[in-house]
């Protein structure tokens, strides 16, 4: 009975296969409604998680979940279908937890002697098969601690499970191991030292679960294993000992997603066809390769052994939303193979929608919220009172778009949204609140302002709402102009904008760095087309499967790049496939657009944009409420973009630059006297701008 239930699961999984599963799968299980299915799988999750970590900071070793031997032993199949990578994390547990636990020490009745062979069975077939049917990267970016619990049990274990040598690859000597090897492998060559190698490998995951990545020794270990094998050699080396091979890639694949992700495919395919043949014999084998991967686990996590900025650390949970909600005015694909009719469905749609009347447009969309979670609903309701109340145009519908991170970035919004009214800026403002602090100062605005502010809360604090609400926008046939908070208008921006997109014919534009050849995401245009729709679906489902990649990276690579120089070397892992080719344009990013810290050059009075990005955030606040304090300094007499012109620079030292423009006094009534303090908060804001002008135009050079 146990035999015909485990391989009658393996059969089905097989049989659905990776194309199956459709986009935006649900890996970490976040969604699943507790009372319809098998298990509380948030539940198990935190059991989980949190034996995890204990045994992390040195208590004993993950126990099972209670109850969840059921799951196993009863219902795997139902457990499968609902939550499979929570599923492979209890085979594991299980697994171990019955291979390594006397009889006298256990207090869990499926550890008993009498069953101990039965739940190793069932826990191996289930692991090993769950195991194969994912990419390891999809594995270990879950919320799920596959890895970081195999880590556990392996680096902890002191006796081999049954079948599975301790030593693999010990006995390999000039490619030949000690036994005779069949005739089509005698012409190896040995490539590696693998006993030495397994040593290294072992000493440097025991210290570094120890004493954690930064520690001089561990560093130093990790370079010698990095020149083990060069990159010539590893054919080589994958057929002498794949599992060493395997290792090395998980290594080598943890250096690459930090940086050069394009490098990334090759260590991922190598592992996935290691674990795919067998998980647990993989990682039993003597080599540390669970500690690896639980190193490459937390590439999004940043938990243990990752150092990485807070923007590019998120979870497949993060999402809020399903994929219905994410294009709501078509049915969802039931599998993998029916993307791409769905990606043509509803970008079809949302061009009919941007064309209707706003009343017919607000039926559908309160037709669409009813019933669903609050994520959704207040999405909804949020796009239908921005565009409602404006006369009806053959443009469409347009929305701007701003992403308020946290409590501390609250205090800047009223100071935005007021400096945007003065600048005539017209277009609706969606705030993405992060955080309920958040979410009430933009609630509090609303009350207070010209300009038509709404608000949006997502549940999770994470940076990939600010694409999965254009994603809702573009589906909608709303047109977007997002900015940072960080971005400071000197200029309404939008005509510039909207002008290059009509003359040029571009339907998306992003700002760029002056200094390389990529473009910025702090500020970009992006028109509802069906083009531009179909290509942000890839680009976010892209996005969403690889929780390791950088947002703007991968915009833009799947954008092809449009500023890539001859010398250009950015690259993503796993680029899409028949990506529809959208017009894309880039903002002027020497004077009109530009970021603070690679500078600018020109004159002032051509600048729109100002974008602290990347700078302290002590620097960036100081410098942030200068040039605010002199914009409503002189808000009733000129606008700013001027007052900066005109001002007196001999207090403060200015580069070479191009020969001031003439100015013609416009009348708004009784100018600031010169040497007022009026004239100085001006004068403090040209002198903040003038620290980042530089003497001649930056050469272009590659981005990573």
């Amino acid at each position: 009975m146990v035999e015909w239930r485990c391989y009658l699961l393996v059969a089905i999984w097989l049989l659905k296969g990776d194309a199956s599963r459709p986009p935006f799968f649900d890996y970490d299980c976040a969604c699943v409604k507790q009372r319809l299915t098998v298990a509380d799988w948030n539940g198990i999750h935190r059991e989980v998680e949190a034996a995890v970590q204990s045994a992390q900071k040195g208590g004993p070793w993950p126990r099972p979940p209670r109850l969840s031997g059921r799951l196993l032993l009863q219902q795997a199949e139902e457990a499968a279908q609902e939550c499979p990578l929570g599923l492979l994390n209890l085979a594991i547990v299980h697994f171990y937890t019955a291979a390594f636990e006397s009889t006298e020490e256990s207090t869990d009745p499926l550890v008993s002697e009498r069953h101990r062979k039965e739940v190793m069975q069932i826990s191996a077939h289930v692991a090993d098969s769950l195991a194969s049917e994912f990419p390891v990267h999809v594995i270990c970016s879950s919320r799920w601690p596959v890895f970081e619990a195999i880590e556990i049990f392996t680096l902890k274990m002191d006796k081999d499970i049954a079948g599975v040598p301790g030593n693999a690859c010990d006995d390999i000597v000039g490619g030949e191991t000690t036994e005779a090897l069949d005739d089509r492998l005698k012409w190896i060559v040995e490539a590696v030292d693998w006993k030495k190698l397994r040593w290294i490998a072992g000493h440097w995951s025991r210290m570094q679960f120890t004493e954690g990545s930064r520690s001089p020794e561990v560093v130093k270990l990790l370079l010698l294993i990095d020149n083990f094998v060069d990159e010539a050699s590893t054919k080589q080396a994958e057929l002498e000992c794949p599992i060493g091979t395997a290792f090395l890639a998980a290594v080598q694949a943890a250096s690459a997603v930090v940086q050069f992700t394009h490098n990334f495919d090759k260590h991922s395919n190598v592992l996935d066809k290691v674990i795919h043949e067998g998980l647990l014999s993989a990682v039993s084998c003597g080599w540390p390769l669970g500690h690896a991967l639980a190193v490459l686990s937390d590439s999004n996590k940043a938990r243990r052994y990752a150092d990485r900025n807070y923007k590019y650390l998120r979870n497949y949970a993060d999402l809020d939303l399903h994929v219905q909600e994410l294009s709501p005015l078509v049915a969802p694909p039931t599998s993998g193979s029916d993307t791409v009719a769905w990606h043509k469905r509803a970008a079809k749609k949302a061009a009919a929608i941007a064309r209707v009347p706003w009343h017919s447009f607000a039926r559908v969309l309160l037709s669409k919220a009813a019933g669903r979670g609050r994520v959704f609903r207040q999405a909804l309701n949020a796009i239908q009172e921005l565009t409602g109340g404006r006369r009806e145009k053959s443009r469409g519908r347009q929305v701007a778009l701003t992403l308020l991170y946290g409590h501390s970035w609250s205090s800047l919004l009223q100071r935005l949204v007021s400096h945007l009214c003065r600048l005539g800026f017209a277009w609706p403002l969606l705030v993405v609140s992060i955080g309920q602090e958040a979410y009430e100062a933009c609630r509090h605005l609303r009350k207070s302002v010209n300009l038509k502010v709404s608000c949006w809360r997502p549940n999770t604090e994470s940076q990939v709402h600010r694409f999965t609400i254009v994603h809702i926008l573009l589906h909608l046939g709303v047109d977007v102009f997002y900015f940072d908070m960080d971005a400071f208008f000197l200029q309404n921006p939008l005509p510039a904008v909207l002008s290059q997109a009509r003359m040029k014919n571009h339907e998306t534009i992003f700002a760029s760095h002056g200094d390389g050849d990529c473009i910025n995401i702090g500020v970009f245009y992006i028109k509802s087309t069906i083009r531009t729709t179909m290509w942000f679906s890839q680009f976010l489902e892209w996005y969403y499967e690889h929780q390791y990649e950088i947002d703007q990276r991968g915009l833009d690579v799947l954008l092809g790049s449009p500023l890539r120089i001859p010398d250009g070397v950015l690259g993503v892992s796993f680029p899409p496939k028949n990506l529809p080719k959208v017009r894309v344009g880039v903002m002027e990013d020497e004077n009109k657009v530009v970021i603070g810290f690679i500078g600018w050059y020109g004159h002032i009075s051509k600048m729109d944009v100002f974008h602290w990005c990347n700078s302290h955030l002590d620097e960036k606040w100081e410098e942030l409420d200068a040039v605010y304090k002199a914009a409503e300094a002189v808000q009733d007499w000129m606008p700013l973009s001027l007052a900066l012109s005109v001002v007196s620079t001999l207090d403060f030292q200015v580069l070479p630059r191009e020969p001031s423009e003439e100015w013609s006094v416009v009348n708004t009534g009784k100018p600031p006297l010169p040497g007022s303090s009026v004239w100085k908060q001006v004068g403090q804001a040209r002198r903040v701008f003038e620290a980042y002008r530089l003497p001649k135009p930056l050469e272009r050079l590659p981005c990573w």
